[in-house]
């Protein structure tokens, strides 16, 4: 297997989250109490990550102490979405 069919499935689906304009990782509200795009706050984004409901990934080069903490959004949005319990109402305009 050579280094273009193993890439090939990880840019197909970056390219298809990033189609929709929105990014593939949202890293966690620093100053404001919510995630812009989700409204969840760092302690459940950090607590979904935790429990394996959501993915994310810890960036820390060599020598650093400290990390930074991103979040997959499609896969917070996809968690998001399988917590529906058919109530759901619709609002008309």
């Amino acid at each position: 297997m050579n280094e273009t069919e193993t890439l090939t499935p990880l840019v197909n689906e970056v390219l298809s989250d990033h189609i929709t304009g929105l990014p593939v990782w949202v890293r966690p509200p620093r100053n404001s109490l919510q995630e812009f795009y989700t409204g969840l706050s760092k302690a459940k984004l950090y607590e979904l990550a935790g429990n394996g409901c959501i993915k994310s990934r810890s960036l820390r080069e060599i020598g650093q102490t400290k990390a930074t903490r991103v979040f997959n959004l499609k896969s917070i949005l996809d968690y998001i979405e399988s917590c529906s319990d058919g109530n759901e109402e619709t609002i008309a305009k």
